[in-house]
């Protein structure tokens, strides 16, 4: 069974691809945009859980679509397509509003939108056809957020304004596929991620996310606040 994690990184993207290796996938694929990076993530899957699983990574801007597609007709190729897609591509930086660029929002949106939008053209018929096919699946889209859709920040209006198009997304195709057998949902981090914080460290992140995905088949839930 394959994992895809896109916005690989040392927080909530590493945690989360070990505990999900450890737990169920023996094959992950790590997207990021920093090859170097990639190394460590892939690195500390293989430590942690065993030299069993296999891990592929590639270095691709999301934003750039023909790249992004090339990496994951490689990817499926070796793999196949995954059972469980966890998006967690964003950047975070201050924003002031109305003198923000307009070419950074356009950016932002490219990142937390549009390549997930792409993603979910391409992977949701596959989750929903692995739904129908084997009752005891668990096809997944899981999206990593934070409280800005609905507590927006001034200072931070730029990632407010996409997260919120982004959680509408997501909720969109939660109501559409849910149904269908399709576990789709948002994991809103409240707050700065740090290992120290004793509730929103990656560590813990990852476990509710698994928490979160184990539930989700008896007990559909959209979202989960941390």
């Amino acid at each position: 069974m394959s994992l895809l994690v896109l916005g690989s990184g040392p927080g909530i993207g590493r945690s989360v691809a070990t505990l999900f290796a450890s737990k169920r996938y023996n094959n992950v694929v790590l997207i990021a945009r920093r090859a170097e990076q990639l190394e460590e993530e892939k690195k500390a899957v293989l430590n942690t859980v065993s030299s069993q699983i296999n891990v592929r990574t590639y270095a691709v801007d999301v934003t750039h679509t023909h790249s992004l597609l090339q990496a994951l007709d490689d990817a499926d190729a070796a793999f196949g397509k995954p059972d469980v897609v966890f998006y967690n591509a964003a950047r975070v930086l201050p924003s002031a509003l109305l003198t923000h660029p307009v070419e950074d929002v356009e950016y932002d949106f490219k990142i937390n939108v549009s390549a997930l939008y792409i993603i979910s053209q391409r992977y949701i018929p596959h989750l929903v056809s692995l739904a129908r096919a084997d009752t005891s699946s668990r096809p997944a889209l899981i999206v990593t957020s934070s409280a800005l859709p609905h507590h927006p920040i001034p200072q931070l209006f730029n990632l407010s304004l996409v997260k919120a198009a982004q959680r509408n997304l997501v909720q969109s195709l939660n109501l559409s596929y849910t149904p269908e057998g399709v576990h789709i949902g948002v994991i809103n981090v409240a707050g700065q991620v740090a290992p120290e914080d004793e509730v929103r460290n990656p560590t813990r992140i990852a476990a509710k996310t698994w928490e979160w995905f184990q539930g989700a088949k008896d007990k559909p839930n959209f979202e989960v606040m941390i």
